[in-house]
């Protein structure tokens, strides 16, 4: 039944001095209106978890329905063997964590809150900018046609 959930797909990245770290992420959603805050969903033994503990903030690339491979790209190895911003063009968020530059929008959010959910920790970020970079459509995560690239 979860599977019938809908999910946008993101890159979910953050920064650690001059180490980047990111991860394909679907169990997103916005959390609060006042201020702005976004909870994710992130298992407790993703190389990215840690690192976003570590610097207080993290950013979510929202990509565009046309951007699977981008999905698979940060979906398939883990960042701690492997740099996989190499060849993304990419910015710095103003609170420092990357973000994709071809992407559908992307938020900058410093890290408020954490809770404990099963094999996974929920980030609350609270969003403190972002900025729209298409006027197109999202990434709709679908089990059927992802299930392996982002297992």
């Amino acid at each position: 039944m979860l599977r019938h959930m809908t999910h946008g797909v993101y890159v979910l990245a953050t920064r650690r001095g001059q180490e980047t770290s990111a991860m394909t992420a679907s169990w997103v959603m916005q959390a609060a209106e006042r201020p702005p805050c976004v909870a994710v969903a992130v298992r407790n033994d993703r190389y990215t978890h840690d690192r976003i503990l570590e610097s207080g903030t993290f950013s979510l690339s929202i990509l565009r329905e046309d951007q699977v491979d981008v999905a698979t790209h940060f979906a398939e190895t883990s960042g701690e063997y492997h740099d996989k911003f190499q060849g993304v063009p990419y910015g710095l968020t103003p609170g420092g964590s990357p973000f994709l530059l071809d992407c559908l929008a992307y938020l900058d959010c410093r890290l408020r809150d954490t809770a404990h959910a099963g094999d996974h920790t929920v980030f609350i970020g609270e969003v403190t900018s972002g900025d729209t970079l298409d006027p197109s459509y999202p990434l709709i995560y679908d089990p059927g046609e992802y299930e392996e690239a982002l297992r």
